[in-house]
């Protein structure tokens, strides 16, 4: 019995070793089988990416242009002779028909007096052959003078007549040469340097000095085709809005309209003209500075966007990559109707697709990827702050 019963404990004891080295096995499988799928899922690829969502958004697309004021003229003479004065220091402001100069007008004067008195004296002689006219009608009619005389003495008077008339002329012609010898501001402005002094003589359209009218700047830009294609389909109003900054400060702008819109391409360039009109009060920018202008195509449109960053180029034309349903970096190929400096305007069929938003560097298409959903604003300020 002893015997029998020393065998019993043998073969539990040989049980239980082998149960112990099977669950051995089994856990040390396990733990391989676990090891190496997260060996496989670290060598996936973690990508950041954006879900693409359709929300309002402002439209906009920035030109290179330079400011101009919105009204400058040159002040120049129109007669001959000595300046004698200047009536305004350079910088000035001025207001339209304040004296700026003032020329020797003794040879206009004595002009406009010659003229004056030809036209007098012509006057009088009308009134001479009038009265000779007069006295020879009744003599005439009642056959005691011949009628051949009063004709001469009418031929007289439509001949004097006439002569006052070009008298009138050219004492209308003598007085506003007189009175071009007081040169005036034609418009409101700042008055630059003055080009010639008093003392030197001038000739009719000599230039005298510049008024620049800078409360208004004007600037031409020019979309090419395919951007006015666009403007024209999304713009929210017939002359959108503009701002206009300079390009070394974009802090300072100013806001005004396109004014003008050609309604013919050139077609040597291949654009089409546009003109802005802003307001500059405060005479922040000046005139001749170079500017950007950034055109307000659409201040609200639903659109479907993502950073210009995040598109891609091969030979088909622009793409972007999306990690698809099972994880899988895909390429979208597509044509944006509308981009800028900011955002790049994507077919509204991609909403709710995930986007990559980081750089391809070796990623491929069909490649296993761990899409982690990043807060585009919180990365585009990180990117902004140099963080």
């Amino acid at each position: 019995m002893k015997y029998i019963g020393e065998r019993v404990r043998r073969k539990r004891s040989g049980a239980v070793i082998l149960l112990i080295a099977v669950t051995l096995v089994l856990l040390t499988g396990c733990g391989q089988e676990k090891e190496k799928a997260q060996k496989t899922k670290q060598n996936i690829p973690q990508v950041k990416v954006q879900k693409l969502e359709k929300k309002p958004r402002v439209a906009w697309v920035d030109y290179s242009s330079h400011a101009e004021a919105y009204e400058a003229v040159t002040v120049i003479a129109r007669v001959e002779g000595e300046i004698l004065e200047q009536k305004f220091r350079a910088g000035d402001r001025v207001r339209k028909d304040d004296l700026l100069f003032r020329i020797d007008p003794s040879n206009y004067i004595a002009a406009y007096n010659r003229a004056l008195a030809q036209l007098e004296k012509d006057k009088a002689a009308l009134q001479l052959a009038r009265a000779d006219l007069l006295r020879y009608t009744p003599l005439v009619q009642e056959q005691l003078a011949p009628r051949q005389k009063m004709e001469q003495l009418q031929a007289a008077e439509k001949q004097m007549l006439a002569t006052i008339k070009a008298d009138e002329v050219l004492v209308a012609d003598a007085k506003r040469k007189l009175s071009y010898c007081e040169i005036r501001a034609p418009i409101d402005g700042k008055i630059g340097r003055e080009l010639i002094k008093p003392g030197n003589l001038v000739t009719p359209g000599t230039k005298l000095a510049s008024i620049v009218d800078s409360r208004f700047l004007q600037a031409e830009f020019y979309p090419s085709t395919r951007d006015m294609a666009s403007i024209q389909k999304y713009k929210s109003r017939p002359f959108p809005k503009v701002e206009l900054y300079l390009r070394d400060n974009p802090s300072i702008r100013l806001s005004g309209a396109v004014e003008f819109i050609s309604s013919v391409a050139d077609e040597r360039t291949g654009t089409v003209p546009m003109r802005a009109k802003v307001a500059n009060p405060e005479a922040l920018i000046l005139p001749g500075s170079f500017v950007t202008v950034r055109l307000i195509v659409n201040e609200s449109i639903p659109a479907v966007t993502i950073a210009p960053d995040w598109v891609f180029q091969d030979q088909e034309g622009e793409f972007i990559y999306v990690v698809d349903a099972n994880d899988t970096l895909q390429k979208v190929h597509f044509q944006s109707p509308f981009s800028n400096a900011e955002m790049v305007v994507l077919p509204s069929k991609l909403a709710g697709k995930l986007a990559l938003v980081q750089p391809a560097g070796s990623l491929m298409e069909g490649m296993k990827v761990q899409p982690l959903p990043v807060d585009t604003q919180a990365d585009q300020a990180d990117k902004e702050d140099g963080r």
